[in-house]
């Protein structure tokens, strides 16, 4: 096969790929730790049954903080998605430093800072990772990246 044969073969592969991944729903999907770790350059979340959440870089704890989680899903996910300042759908909430999970229907779950209610901040989950200061979530937001592995433990 000739390399402009090679090259032809690769750019359909590539061109099926896309279409296959634009034609399929979004769902978060559950990944190894081990894969997941690695895809992220040994950053990970980690996020305890206790109600706190812990950030490595290799098997060094970076940064450590208090969190409201419960309702949240157990399992490995990858950051999906940053924003810094998202809304909540549910209840019209803004939601500091947004980092997204998983699906749960159309509804994104995450991590983030204090919800800002028009009564002032609340920690309160609805099935997301809350932060309980805005520097912890800011903090967190600056450090993870898109494909960041967390693992949350019930």
């Amino acid at each position: 096969m000739t390399a402009k044969a090679v090259s032809r073969c690769v750019v359909v592969l590539f061109g099926a790929v896309l279409a296959l991944a634009a034609a399929t729903p979004f769902t978060a999907t559950a990944v190894s730790e081990e894969m997941a770790h690695a895809a992220a350059g040994g950053r990970r979340i980690v996020v305890s049954s206790r109600q706190t959440l812990y950030a490595y870089s290799g098997n060094t704890l970076v940064f450590s903080a208090p969190v409201n989680a419960r309702g949240t899903r157990g399992g490995t996910f990858r950051v999906q998605n940053k924003i810094a300042q998202a809304g909540s759908i549910v209840r019209g909430w803004k939601l500091p430093y947004w980092l997204g999970l998983y699906y749960v229907g159309r509804v994104q779950n995450g991590i983030h800072g204090p919800a800002i209610t028009r009564n002032g901040a609340a920690t309160t989950s609805l099935g997301c990772v809350v932060l309980r200061r805005t520097a912890d979530a800011a903090w967190l937001f600056r450090w993870a990246a898109v494909g960041t592995p967390v693992t949350v433990r019930r």
